[in-house]
């Protein structure tokens, strides 16, 4: 190949790096300013290893929690991911989340190069940084429950799953793979995922039973007593045109009972014991039976869980050493 057709590729090449690190650090610098230097330096190590590559390809991903507060009460959080994604092939990613504050991601980074083309080297980079800050959980009498059930049954590829159920919990999948028919190959896959300040509550409710309260009372009495008076019957007048009352003399006696009865009733709340407590179930059934190539799978239940799934892989031409 003469030297100036060989420069016009090269020219290419390097214009396209300059410009995936250019796009990479305006990422970092618009969005996710607190995060500069590592993406620096990340987009440093990637510019080096491009210099001579003739396939790039590459995926910064940062997701970020802080600051959140959630409160559940008897609140359920169902995650499943049932009969699904059987039989796939190629690159398959799958998330399923339930709850609040959960970072989940695929990220695929591919490269291959020819021995023609420059130098034939081919360079793949992947990854993701995922923080979580100063967050707060308060479950009382909740259930997370997360279901892989009968899925990705017989897929070939490359496979990425993540089911989680709760609150602020990281799922990654990362893969990166660099195939080159010349002599260099460079895959590199980087998950970085953080956890500082989370604070996690996990009660739960007491339970009541409705009591029914009642009282009866009943009161008895006898009294007797006597009287005296008198009866005017008649008036007459005397001979000086005088009126007067005959009085008769009275006396009486008089007794008896009486009789006093009642009934009262009040509710009141009595403590019985516990509703069910925080519960967190992860399963993973039937799934992933028959595959081939590369799997990954995550499932979790709870709050702040972290899990990561991550490939490099690098294949180069040994008859080009």
């Amino acid at each position: 190949m003469k030297p100036k057709m060989a420069l016009k590729p090269l020219v290419f090449a390097l214009a396209a790096v300059m410009a995936v690190a250019a796009q990479a650090g305006g990422r970092g610098n618009d969005n996710h300013g607190g995060h500069n230097n590592g993406h620096n330096n990340n987009e440093s190590l990637l510019l080096s290893l491009l210099v001579n590559a003739g396939s790039a390809a590459t995926v910064l991903d940062t997701q970020n929690n802080s600051g959140n507060r959630v409160l559940n009460q008897g609140t359920r959080n169902d995650a499943r991911m049932d009969n699904s994604a059987n039989g796939s092939q190629g690159n398959l990613g799958a998330n399923v989340a339930a709850g609040d504050g959960n970072q989940q991601d695929n990220v695929a980074a591919i490269a291959t190069a020819d021995e023609n083309f420059i130098f034939g080297s081919a360079v793949a980079m992947a990854q993701a940084t995922q923080t979580n800050s100063g967050n707060t959980v308060k479950n009382y009498s909740t259930s997370n429950n997360a279901n892989l059930t009968g899925s990705a049954n017989g897929s070939s590829g490359n496979i990425g799953i993540n089911v989680t159920a709760g609150d602020f919990n990281q799922q990654k999948n990362n893969m990166a793979i660099a195939v080159s028919g010349g002599r260099v190959a460079a895959a590199t896959g980087a998950a970085n995922q953080n956890v500082g300040g989370l604070n996690v509550t996990n009660k739960a409710d007491r339970t009541y039973s409705k009591e029914t309260l009642t009282s009866t009372f009943a009161a008895y009495g006898h009294y007797q007593g006597n009287g005296y008076g008198y009866v005017e019957d008649e008036s007459s007048r005397d001979r000086h045109g005088n009126t007067h009352v005959d009085k008769d003399p009275l006396k009486f006696h008089e007794e008896g009972t009486f009789g006093l009865a009642g009934v009262a009733s009040y509710q009141v709340l009595t403590p019985t014991g516990w509703r069910n407590p925080v519960t967190n179930n992860a399963n993973l059934s039937n799934s992933l039976n028959g595959v081939s190539g590369n799997v990954g799978a995550n499932v979790s239940a709870g709050s702040g869980n972290q899990q990561t799934n991550s490939l490099s892989i690098a294949a180069g031409c040994k008859a080009c050493m």
